[in-house]
């Protein structure tokens, strides 16, 4: 039994040994002398010995603890014929500030500059490939030497790969990382410039600006990957590459939150407890083993779900997409398919597959465009039936002042002044004329001075006070003169407040009063008739109608026109929220 024990332990041991004297072969394919325990470290510019039977990680650990000069030593075996067949090849795929490669003793190249300090290092390239020269190798055991100092980027001295193969195998390893960021790529400058043009075209919505930086960083993330795996960014720089990009996800995530509160016109406290959310949520993340780019990528689902809740306006189809893009952070954060054969059936599958934090940002990039499409179709026809209906009313408004009992009313008051009152007549005459003139010219404007609505009413108030032999006034009070109102608005409503308000030879009296906040700007128009009916419904008569379409063209969603019995008379107001 003592010695079955013995025999054991030495078995186990002899074992143990083995695994930790990794031995690395090239026979052809490519082989990673980073993923093997074979490597010696060394610091400084006296060579003093670390650690031997290192892998990659464990360089890593290391080295990010100081900023020094460094050599590590590899060994790897050849055999001859495959050094004859082919040629070979060495990546270095690194962040370190810069580093020298050699082989057998022998200078293969130089990225960037090794210094003694951050200011005599000079920072090389992120991947570089060079061919190694036959002579250089050996039949057998074969050294590789990496030289390198890590001044400019203490914390970002990770070597990736240190690889041999053939320039093929690296080459295409390249394409498949960077189809994807390239396609992408353009899909957000797409979607980018497609929101600008949004933005300066349709009265400046924020919601198209803040699209518009989201995948304008989309791009620059997507664009990253893209120049990093064809080593064309620094191998260390002000910021470590992984930092950058994880920052650049932080601020994608941020601005999703901006933007969700102003596609769906949420109220302001939404977006106070929103951004308060989001930011506990990262400070609170971060001192735990949770992913933070995972935890933030779930919040604006879930303030996309609240406004699901309430049936705001394309939440449905938002919320279904933003699920997508946190279910795909979450499968390429944790690798859940990237072992399937699928996955590396297709050059273009595989490009994908590795990308798929990006591929959810895509489908939201999509689906934002789509409802952007779709919204302003809506809103195209909904303008154009708009401008129908306009222009039905403006033509029965006008019918409404031309029509013959109006004509008749007017030229049987005529006919008695001209006889009894030739100064009134003439009066009467110079108002109906004005009157006519001022109608048919501002009614077909979009906007028009309040000064030149206000006098059109004066007109109107002057005619019906010589015909109901009464006194007429109006008044206007907080008004500037330089506002602008759709034609023949207010014009209407005393219209409409003397034929219900008023009878017989009843005195009449209007004011018009403007109050403006912060939000929205207050029409009042009054007057001190005492009659039950003296405004009529707003939702009923051709003179409302035609206020109302007005109001929605010119304040789309933006108006409201409110009638009220008040004390001394009656009032309609008119609500319109800025922009």
């Amino acid at each position: 039994m003592k010695t079955l024990f013995l025999f054991l332990i030495s078995t186990i041991s002899f074992l143990s040994s083995y695994a930790q004297e990794q031995i690395a072969v090239y026979n052809g394919t490519e082989l990673d002398l980073r993923n093997y325990k074979i490597a010696s470290l060394y610091k400084g510019q006296e060579n003093i010995f670390i650690q031997n039977q290192l892998d990659g990680s464990a360089v890593f650990e290391l080295v990010s603890k100081e900023k020094n000069n460094w050599s590590l030593v590899l060994n790897f075996q050849l055999e001859q014929p495959i050094a004859a067949e082919q040629d070979i090849w060495m990546q270095l795929r690194s962040s370190i500030g810069a580093a020298e490669v050699y082989v057998n003793d022998h200078l293969l190249f130089e990225n960037g500059k090794v210094g003694q300090s951050m200011q005599t290092e000079i920072t090389g390239k992120n991947l570089v490939r060079e061919l190694i020269p036959k002579s250089y190798l050996l039949q057998g055991n074969n050294t590789v030497k990496l030289v390198f100092s890590n001044y400019k980027s203490q914390d970002g001295a990770a070597i990736r790969d240190l690889a041999l193969g053939n320039l093929e195998s690296f080459q295409e390893h390249s394409f498949i990382m960077s189809m994807a960021p390239i396609l992408f790529s353009g899909i957000f400058i797409f979607a980018f410039f497609i929101n600008i043009a949004l933005y300066f075209s349709l009265d400046r919505n924020k919601v198209f600006l803040l699209l518009a930086i989201l995948f304008l960083v989309n791009f620059f993330l997507v664009a990253y990957e893209a120049l990093y795996w064809n080593g064309l960014v620094p191998s260390a720089s002000f910021i470590h590459s992984y930092a950058l990009r994880r920052s650049l996800e932080y601020t994608v995530y941020f601005i999703l939150v901006l933007v969700l509160y102003f596609e769906y016109e949420l109220k302001p406290k939404s977006l106070l407890i929103a951004l308060s959310i989001f930011l506990a949520v990262s400070f609170l993340v971060s001192f735990t083993d949770y992913v933070l780019v995972l935890v933030i990528s779930f919040l604006p689902f879930a303030f996309s779900l609240y406004a699901s809740i309430k049936k705001t306006r394309n939440s449905y189809l938002i919320t279904l997409s933003l699920l997508l893009v946190f279910l795909l952070n979450y499968i390429d954060e944790y690798n859940v398919i990237e072992d399937y054969d699928f996955v590396h059936s297709n050059t273009f599958v595989t490009s994908v597959i590795y990308k798929l934090d990006n591929l959810g940002m895509v489908v939201f990039a999509i689906v934002m465009i789509f409802t952007s499409a779709k919204g302003i179709l809506l809103k195209t026809n909904a303008l154009n039936e708009a401008h129908l209906k306009l222009e039905r009313l403006e033509y029965q408004f006008l019918q409404k002042h031309i029509q013959p009992h109006f004509l008749m009313n007017s030229l049987m008051s005529l006919q008695q002044l001209i006889s009894k009152d030739t100064k009134n007549a003439k009066i009467m005459i110079e108002a109906l004329s004005e009157e006519f003139h001022l109608l048919t010219t501002m009614s077909r404007k979009k906007l028009v001075s309040i000064l030149e609505e206000i006098d059109m009413c004066k007109t109107h108030l002057q005619i019906m006070s010589i015909q109901h032999k009464a006194d007429y006034k109006m008044v206007s009070k907080g008004i500037s003169g330089e506002e602008l109102i759709p034609p023949a608005v207010i014009h209407t409503l005393v219209e409409n407040g003397i034929t219900h308000g008023y009878s017989g030879t009843q005195n009449a009296y209007f004011e018009l009063s403007k109050v403006e906040t912060a939000a929205e700007i207050q029409y009042r128009l009054f007057n001190d008739s005492m009659l039950e009916d003296a405004v009529s419904k707003p939702t009923t008569g051709t003179g409302l109608k035609y206020v109302e379409a007005r109001l929605e063209e010119c304040y789309p969603d933006r108006w409201q026109l409110l009638s009220n019995r008040t004390e001394g008379g009656w009032e309609v107001i008119i609500k319109i929220e800025k922009e």
